[in-house]
């Protein structure tokens, strides 16, 4: 039981990390015509009908966060299920 502990928290720990890194929107800019820019610098969307909103770099993706808790739920319970043959 306690190795299994040792294991999920790893996981757990790694899942986290991964998610806070890749579940943020980055930097950039929202064209008017609803084309994603990198670019937050001089002419930043000028073939694209200039600037809608600048992307928040701090915000998070929902969507990205809501596949990643999921596959976090599935590996912990990979980890339970092949644990409990044993």
């Amino acid at each position: 039981m306690i190795e299994l502990l040792r294991k999920g928290l790893w996981l757990i720990q790694f899942c986290l990390i991964f998610i806070l890194l890749s579940c943020k929107k980055g930097k950039g800019a929202i064209c008017n015509d609803g084309w994603r820019s990198h670019s937050t610098g001089s002419g930043t969307c000028s073939w694209h009908d200039g600037i809608d909103h600048y992307i928040d770099p701090n915000e998070i993706d929902v969507v990205k966060t809501t596949f990643l808790v999921i596959f976090l739920i599935v590996c912990f319970a990979i980890l339970v299920m092949s644990s409990k043959r044993k």
